[in-house]
C-alpha cells in the first residue's frame, strides 16, 4: 500500500531524449530520492500501465515512448521484481485484436519480451470502493492482481478534462467501451473529475503506487490524440499522482484550472499550492521550469462554468465549444459513432455515395470522445461567434 501524503515529494529532472542507459540512470535516481527500494519492489508483480489511449506511434507525443517501458523494466527487474506486465485498455473494444494493433502501432512490441510481458488477459474484477462517486466498478484483472502499479502517464492537454498527466491516465484500467458508459453516468466534468479521483485514490489505498511522468515529448492543443507535438524535455516521477498532477499543471501554466486536483484537495489528498510540494532534482518551487501549452479549442467557453446556475447551466450549454464532423476529412469509419456514451452519432450516406458523420446535439454531452478517438482527425470544433470574439 501506498504512503503518499498530501506533501508527498515531486522528482523533476531534465531529460532530453529517450536514449534507454540514460532513462535508467533518470529513473534509478528518481527512485532512490523517493524512497523506492527493493523492500518494495522485490518478489512484487509489478504493473505497467503506460496512455495507450489509441493506435498512434510514438512520434506523436499522444502515447507512452517504448524506451520508457524497456527502462522501467530494466529497474524493477534490477530491483529484484517476480514479474513485469504491461496492461491498459485503450477507448474501444478490449479484446486481443484491438490491442494488438496498439501494441504494435504504439512500439510496445518492440520492447516486450520474456522479461517484460503484453497483458493478453482480457477479463475484469468487480471492485466495492467507498468513493464520492464511484462505488462499485469494473477494473482490469492485470491491475487487480498486481503487487506494485506504476503509472507510465505524458504531459499533454486534455479537450474535457483540460490536462491528461498521472489521475487521468488510471481511467485506462477501466476496461473497453465501460469508459464511455461513465462518460455517461457522469457528464459533468465536476462528477467526472470526482469519478477520476476515486479511481486514483482506490489505486494509491491498495497497491504500491509509482507515478512516472513521460514530458520529454508532450502535447499541446487539442489533446490527448489530436493535439501538437511538443519539445519539453522533463521528466517526473512521484509515489501520488495527485502531487505529480500539480506540479504538472504549474508546469504547464494551467494553475488552479484543473477541476480533479480541487476534488483531490477537498478530500487532503494534495495541497493545492503547488509550492507547497517539496520538489527533488534540478530544480526547486521557485525555479520550477514553465512552458506555454497551447490549450485545446475547447476551453473556449469553460468560464461559463463558474457563473451561477441560472447562466452557468443554460448559457454553458448554449456557448460552450461543441464537437463539429469535418466534412472534407470525415470517411464515414463509424469510429466516432462506436465511442459515442450517448449514442448521439450517426453514419449518413450522401447523394454522391460517400458515407459521412452527423452529430445529433440535443443529447451531446461534450465529452470530445469522438474527436479523441477518431484515427483520422475528422472531428474538430465549433465555437459561438460571441465566445470567439470574446478569446
Amino acid at each position: 500500500m501506498s504512503d503518499f501524503n498530501k506533501n508527498a515529494p515531486v522528482y523533476l529532472s531534465h531529460c532530453p531524449n529517450y536514449d534507454i542507459p540514460a532513462l535508467v540512470t533518470q529513473i534509478k535516481t528518481a527512485f532512490e530520492a523517493l524512497k523506492i527500494t527493493d523492500e518494495l519492489i522485490a518478489g512484487k508483480r509489478v504493473l505497467l500501465k503506460p496512455n495507450l489511449v489509441m493506435a498512434k506511434k510514438p512520434e506523436f507525443g499522444a502515447t507512452s515512448h517504448p524506451a520508457f517501458m524497456e527502462a522501467l523494466t530494466e529497474v524493477c527487474f534490477d530491483l529484484g521484481a517476480a514479474s513485469v506486465t504491461l496492461a491498459d485498455s485503450p477507448g474501444g473494444p478490449y479484446n486481443a485484436a484491438a490491442l494488438a494493433l496498439v501494441y504494435r502501432t504504439c512500439g510496445m512490441d518492440s520492447v516486450a519480451d520474456k522479461r517484460m510481458v503484453l497483458n493478453q488477459d482480457f477479463t475484469w474484477q468487480t471492485v466495492n470502493t467507498p468513493g464520492v462517486k464511484l462505488k462499485s466498478f469494473h477494473i482490469l484483472t492485470a491491475v487487480q492482481q498486481a503487487d506494485v502499479v506504476i503509472d507510465v502517464c505524458k504531459l499533454k492537454t486534455h479537450s474535457l478534462t483540460g490536462m491528461s498527466c498521472a489521475v487521468k491516465n488510471l481511467f485506462g484500467i477501466i476496461p473497453g467501451v465501460e469508459k464511455f458508459e461513465m462518460h455517461s453516468s457522469y457528464p459533468q466534468v465536476p462528477d467526472f473529475s470526482e469519478m477520476l479521483v476515486d479511481l486514483a485514490e482506490y489505486l494509491v489505498n491498495s497497491k504500491t503506487f509509482i507515478a512516472v511522468c513521460d514530458g520529454v515529448l508532450s502535447m499541446e492543443g487539442n489533446g490527448p490524440t489530436h493535439g501538437v507535438p511538443k519539445k519539453t524535455d522533463l521528466f517526473l516521477a512521484s509515489r501520488s499522482p495527485f502531487a505529480l498532477d500539480v506540479i504538472a499543471e504549474h508546469i504547464m501554466k494551467l494553475d488552479g484550472r484543473i477541476i480533479h486536483l480541487d476534488c483531490a484537495a477537498k478530500r487532503g489528498l494534495v495541497s493545492r499550492d503547488y509550492g507547497d510540494i517539496p520538489l527533488l532534482g534540478q530544480w526547486d518551487s521557485v525555479s520550477c521550469p514553465q512552458f506555454d501549452f497551447q490549450p485545446p479549442d475547447t476551453e473556449a467557453g469553460k468560464f461559463l462554468r463558474n457563473l451561477p446556475d441560472f447562466m452557468g447551466g443554460h448559457l454553458a450549454k448554449l456557448f460552450e465549444t461543441k464537437p463539429e464532423i469535418l466534412k472534407n476529412k470525415c470517411i464515414g469509419c463509424g469510429k466516432c459513432v462506436t465511442s459515442c456514451p450517448m449514442h448521439t452519432i450517426t453514419i449518413k450516406q450522401k447523394k454522391d455515395g460517400r458515407k459521412r458523420a452527423v452529430i445529433h446535439r440535443k443529447d451531446c454531452i461534450r465529452c470530445y470522445c469522438c474527436q479523441e478517438l477518431c484515427p483520422i482527425g475528422a472531428v474538430g470544433t465549433k465555437q459561438n461567434p460571441l465566445i470567439k470574439l470574446i478569446h
